[in-house]
Order: structure tokens, then C-alpha cells, then sequence
């Protein structure tokens, strides 16, 4: 074990031992100041949009799709079970940058922003002296939301911005069955503009912090036809993925042979974006910034293709949508490994800033997982996830053996993950569904008082012309819209 791993470990583990990052009420902690940033590793947080956990090899998935990911999961730390906080993309991240639940950070539905006041996971890096890069693909991190804060170049990789569409380009992405961003393919500009980026930084000694957001394997599923056929070359119907959630097609009790297409479509697209990260990380490494380098791969949310009747996301909260992929790779510092403690995305605020040797952070309701990363042991952690958009209140508290669903307006139910992984037998037994109501009331109570603490979010301010070009664009509607 290193150095640098015995320090972050130690630090670590005293800042849970004075209680300072619990899973309900943590508090910032810690006298000293962050050590010299010749000590901090560059970083880089990958989240891949709509990314099922299952059909990734390194989780055992039998095809060919993610050889990039496998190989760093290989080398790396890879999380059994890490759960999202919802499944949809705008308050997911929300939680991965400020290591809050749904309930506490409040960006949770259309037409909010997150206040200048959370202090973000890019601004308390920066804060440091990192510098902060953020590229995105999809428009629910457009910084109209307020994801944007703390990042010194925070750039859209979609291929129609707002700002540069004529009247008539709006014209034209409004005559679209959905916002137009479900038909893009962002991940070719992505690799252009971190290239541009890369070229811009010249040599400098600072460490970074480059989120990379890549939106191609979210709806609708248009991977080129080279990545198709290397997953259906034998199909001779005429399904394709256009238009996903308006197909009157892919329904459930769809054609077998139909249904199985759409899976490679799917597959076809997490191959194509694997590949468009190998080939980021390579131009990293062709210019030595991967020396030195911690590389996180995660997801915002999964996707549903009838495993509980419905397709997308934004309608559950059942595995497939919450547990997402998360792999930590750091040669040299990390050992292989496989860990089965369950983990949430709002751990990976606090787990970063600790690699980079912030002892002082904000509050935050996650909690490090360095010592997880190095073979120690942490207490267990429920996992919280809430949809909470268009007035709803669907919860679902999670741990390793149970999850408990409250959907608000129907009937709670527990399910026994270790017989029953794939969530089909419902518990009605009344002690066991008690049970769960009792502490996902507790919890979200928790969260409500934190954030009224903390401030939560205000209504964007938008002028009439930017508001429709955004909508037009798929940034302010519904996702299954």
C-alpha cells in the first residue's frame, strides 16, 4: 500500500471516527488545511447517461460491450452494488455534486436550479487549486441548472446548442415528435473538445478534475450500423431505435425476436460509448496525463425494458434504474478488487475530495469510501431513492439483504433481495412493510430539515425566447416525454 493510500486511509477513518460523515447528519470536520497538491492525483469522473450495471461485462454480462470499462475494472476497484439516488438524470447528478440525497440538494423537477450556495464537488476542488473541466452531452447538466458552478470550462458537447440555433432551426427541433437531443450523437464532439481543452492547458504542474458526461447510450438508440451488427447480424426485421418512448412497437409482450433487437440496439450503443472512451483515455495517455490519475466510471440511472412493465426511465425505482455501474482505477495505488458492501453515488463527492487530501468538507450526507477502496471495512449504509418530479413521492430505501418501495399513492412493499435479486415477489407481510415506511419517513424527515439548512434550489430565471429554444432542445420537459 502506499503512502499516499495510508495517508488518505488515515485521514479517512479519522474523520468517520469523530463521527463527522454519518449517513443522515453529517457535519464539516477537521482543523487542518488541505495538504500540498504535488500530493493529489488528477481526476477524472466519468458518468455514462442510462447505463444498465448488467449488461457490462465486468459485471457479467456475456457480450462484447464494454471492454474499456472491463479493462479498468480489472485493474481496479469495481462496486457489486451501487445505488443511484433516482432514476433520471437531473437531480442524479445533482447528487454526485454535493454528495446530498434527492430530498436535501432539491433540484428534483423541471424549472429549478441549484443555489450558488451548496458548495459543489468541482468548487471545493478548485477551491484547492485544481483545475475543473466539465464536458456534457445531455441537457439535463446544461448549467441553466446550476451544475455548471465551480468548473472553469463547462462546455455543452451537443451538437445543437440554444444559443446557436436561428429561428429557423427552432422551427425545425420543434416540429420533432421529442426534444432533439434524444436524436443526437454527442461522444465524437466530446473526444474533439476535451482534445481542445487538453491542448489549451500546455504544461502545467496543477492537478485537474475532468468530468466527462456521455449521453449516447440514452434513448433513442442510433449507434452506428458497424456496432449493430456486432450484436444482431442475423436480424432480417425492420425495428429500429428511433423514436423509443413514441414507438407503438416496443411495448411489453412485444415480438420476441423484435424485443431482442432492441436489446442489441442497446448493446450497440454502450459499445460505441465504450469505445469513445477508450479512445478519450488514450489521448490522455498518448500526451502522460494518466501517470498519475484516478479514474471513476459510473451511471446517473439505469434503463427498463419491461422488467417491471415499463421502458425508459423516470417511471421506478426498481434495481435496473437505480443500481448503477462504479469502478475506481488508479494503477499503482489501487489493488484489484471486488467489493460487495453497497455503495451510493452521493459517496463519491466525499471519496474524491478525500483522494485529494481534503480534510475540511462540506456537509455532505455521503461518506468516503477510501477504505473500502484499500480492503478495510466500513458500517453499513442504506441507500435512499426518490422520485420526486411532477408532484410525485415515490421512495425506496435499500440495503444489501432488503428494499423497501413507497410509491406514495399505491401499496408499499418490501422485497428479500437475497431470494428474490429481481424484485418480482413483493412482501406484503405488515411488520416487514411497517418497518421500511418507518425509516424511509425518518430518513426523508432527515433530509427535509438538512435542507432547509443547507438552501436547496430557486426557480430559473429564463426569458421566453431561451425558454422555448431550451424546451425545444428536450432540456425542460419530462425525460419520457
Amino acid at each position: 500500500m502506499t503512502r499516499m493510500i495510508r495517508r488518505l486511509l488515515t485521514n479517512s477513518l479519522t474523520i468517520l471516527g469523530s463521527g463527522c460523515l454519518l449517513v443522515l447528519l453529517p457535519t464539516a470536520c477537521g482543523n487542518e488545511g488541505p495538504p500540498p497538491l504535488s500530493e493529489g492525483p488528477n481526476i477524472i469522473l466519468v458518468s455514462i447517461d442510462s447505463l444498465r450495471f448488467d449488461h457490462l461485462g465486468c459485471y457479467g454480462y456475456p457480450h462484447p460491450t464494454s471492454p474499456t470499462i472491463d479493462r479498468l475494472a480489472q485493474s481496479g476497484v469495481r462496486f457489486e452494488s451501487a445505488i443511484a439516488t433516482t432514476s433520471w438524470t437531473l437531480p442524479s447528478h445533482a447528487a454526485m455534486f454535493t454528495g446530498l440525497f434527492d430530498s436535501t440538494h432539491g433540484l428534483v423537477d423541471n424549472g429549478l436550479r441549484l443555489k450558488d450556495e451548496h458548495n459543489t464537488l468541482a468548487e471545493a476542488l478548485r477551491e484547492v487549486g485544481y483545475r475543473t473541466a466539465g464536458f456534457f452531452g445531455g441537457p439535463y447538466l446544461h448549467p441553466v441548472f446550476g451544475l455548471g458552478q465551480g468548473f472553469d470550462t463547462y462546455q455543452s458537447c451537443m451538437t445543437q446548442l440554444p444559443d446557436q440555433l436561428s429561428d429557423e432551426g427552432v422551427r425545425q427541433q420543434s416540429r420533432a415528435p421529442v426534444g432533439a437531443s434524444h436524436a443526437d450523437i454527442t461522444g465524437p464532439r466530446t473526444e474533439r473538445e476535451i482534445e481542445r481543452w487538453l491542448e489549451q492547458q500546455g504544461d502545467q504542474e496543477r492537478p485537474y478534475f475532468l468530468f466527462v458526461h456521455l449521453w449516447d447510450v440514452h434513448y433513442d438508440y442510433i449507434a452506428p450500423e458497424e456496432y449493430v451488427l456486432m450484436f444482431d447480424p442475423d436480424y432480417e426485421g425492420d425495428l429500429d431505435g428511433v423514436g423509443f418512448m413514441q414507438n407503438r412497437r416496443i411495448v411489453q409482450g412485444m415480438d420476441k425476436r423484435d424485443k431482442r433487437h432492441l436489446l442489441a440496439l442497446y448493446d450497440a450503443e454502450i459499445r460505441y460509448t465504450d469505445d469513445v472512451l477508450g479512445r478519450i483515455l488514450d489521448g490522455l495517455e498518448a500526451r502522460g496525463e494518466l501517470d498519475d490519475t484516478l479514474v471513476v466510471i459510473t451511471a446517473d440511472h439505469g434503463e427498463e425494458f419491461f422488467d417491471h412493465g415499463r421502458k425508459g426511465h423516470q417511471h421506478t425505482l426498481y434495481d435496473e434504474v437505480v443500481r448503477v455501474p462504479m469502478v475506481f482505477s488508479w494503477p499503482g495505488h489501487l489493488e484489484p478488487a471486488v467489493v460487495a458492501d453497497q455503495v451510493r453515488t452521493i459517496d463519491l463527492m466525499p471519496t474524491l475530495l478525500s483522494v485529494a487530501g481534503i480534510r475540511r468538507q462540506p456537509k455532505m450526507q455521503g461518506r468516503s469510501l477510501v477504505p473500502l477502496l484499500v480492503g478495510e471495512t466500513l458500517e453499513p449504509a442504506d441507500a435512499l431513492s426518490e422520485l420526486l418530479v411532477d408532484g410525485r413521492s415515490f421512495r425506496a430505501l435499500r440495503t444489501l439483504e432488503w428494499k423497501w418501495i413507497d410509491p406514495g399513492q399505491g401499496i408499499p412493499a418490501a422485497f428479500d433481495l437475497a431470494q428474490d435479486p429481481k424484485e418480482r415477489q413483493p412482501i406484503m407481510a405488515e411488520e416487514q412493510v411497517r418497518l421500511g415506511k418507518v425509516r424511509l419517513r425518518n430518513l426523508a424527515r432527515t433530509c427535509l430539515e438538512f435542507r432547509q439548512e443547507l438552501g436547496g434550489v430557486e426557480p430559473i430565471e429564463l426569458d421566453d425566447e431561451m425558454l422555448k429554444k431550451l424546451t425545444d432542445l428536450g432540456y425542460m420537459g419530462d425525460e419520457d416525454e
